[in-house]
């Protein structure tokens, strides 16, 4: 008599190892959404910080070399916030340095043209206030910003608060 040799697997074999596989594969899959997932949110962190910084620096630097804050052309205390300063280059002429919210963009302006957008791409205004201090001795200028990341599927919001001292006021 012969012996029957039997190749190949059985039915219940192969089920096993499609079940082990798909548990595998779904743990796989799954993983790798909640990277993405954390790297979109470590991104969206990214650019809003850095495009908060950028721009509250920018900020602070001219109201510290601005003369006064011109607040018949400014709307302090409101959202959005205008902001205008005037200051003077190092030849002595007047010049006049205007902050301003428009469509989501902090547009920066000087004598009357437009420089440009403060804030990185899909970073939007949500909120910008200017408040003016004044004192005896001087003046400076409080800044409420807060910023949204537009790019992201989850929507995140940043603020960012600074008092500047205008030149001369201390």
């Amino acid at each position: 008599m012969k012996k029957i040799k039997k190749n190949g697997y059985s039915l219940v074999e192969i089920i096993v190892y499609l079940a082990i596989f798909t548990t595998l594969s779904v743990l796989v899959i799954n993983s790798f959404v909640i990277v993405l997932g954390a790297f979109n949110t470590t991104r969206s962190n990214r650019n809003l910080l850095e495009s908060g910084s950028l721009a509250m620096e920018r900020i602070s630097r001219e109201i510290r070399q601005a003369s006064s804050v011109d607040i018949a052309n400014s709307v302090m205390g409101s959202n959005p916030g205008v902001l205008q300063l005037n200051s003077t280059n190092s030849a002595g002429t007047t010049m006049i340095m205007k902050f301003v919210v428009g469509n989501g963009a902090l547009n920066i302006s000087k004598d009357g043209v437009l420089i440009g957008n403060l804030l990185g791409q899909n970073i939007l205004v949500d909120n910008l206030i200017f408040r003016r201090i004044t004192t005896t001795n001087g003046e400076a200028v409080k800044i409420e910003l807060t910023l949204e990341d537009s790019g992201s599927k989850i929507s995140r919001l940043e603020n960012f608060y600074d008092t500047i001292i205008l030149r001369g006021a201390y």
